[in-house]
């Protein structure tokens, strides 16, 4: 039997109800089988000095999303000798499940820095991308990085049997100005993030005394 998986990949440094509720939005949105939560042990993009310890970070994802039984943590990454690539994650699970079909899934923030990810054209047409439109104005710029690349932007849910194609979804959430980064920066100061947290996260957090002074 093939599924419909999309792949949402990040440090979650740490994990919050906003990445859980964007996996929900998305599943729901473009009726994906599963959504998988691709855990970036050594991103390229970022100091491995900021970051929690990798297992503490798979650990923190694990608990927000037991409760949900289409989203999965996916460890494959932590696995991998040196820096963590799509292109390698992407190609390894098509090699692996070749009659699933793969999403990626990705913010528009994230998404218009495609151009400093490895072989990132051949990524562009090797699936299809879900972008969360995270502010109105990345649209545009969206039009202007895809244009020249011939990769069509869908604005509504619609998913293409072949890439490319990027489909953009925009929604309203208290939860979408939720950031690992701000949590950090909270924690640091010595405060608080309940309403962003997980309380099971929050709770490794404390146990492990992460991201404190």
């Amino acid at each position: 039997m093939s599924l419909d998986i999309g792949l949402l990949g990040g440090t979650f440094n740490p994990v919050h109800r906003g990445h859980v509720e964007l996996g929900i939005r998305v599943g729901n949105t473009f009726h994906l089988d599963r959504i998988l939560y691709v855990l970036s042990a050594r991103p390229p993009h970022k100091s491995l000095e900021e970051l929690a310890p990798v297992r503490d970070r798979l650990e923190m994802l694990q608990v927000a999303l037991a409760p949900y039984p289409r989203l999965e943590a996916c460890d494959m990454e932590m696995h991998r000798h040196g820096r963590s690539y799509s292109i390698d994650t992407v190609e390894s699970l098509k090699r692996r499940f070749p009659r699933n079909r793969f999403f990626f899934i990705s913010g528009s923030e994230g998404f218009l820095q495609i151009p400093t990810w490895k072989e990132w054209r051949r990524l562009l047409q090797a699936l299809v991308f879900i972008v969360v439109l995270r502010e109105p104005a990345h649209l545009d710029e969206l039009r202007c990085l895809l244009r020249p690349e011939k990769v069509p932007i869908r604005l509504y849910p619609l998913r293409f049997d072949q890439p490319p194609g990027v489909n953009i979804l925009a929604y309203d959430s208290e939860t979408l100005p939720f950031s690992s980064t701000r949590i950090r920066r909270r924690r640091s100061g010595g405060g608080e993030a309940p309403d962003m947290l997980d309380p099971h996260v929050e709770s490794i957090m404390e146990e492990k005394g992460l991201y404190g002074e």
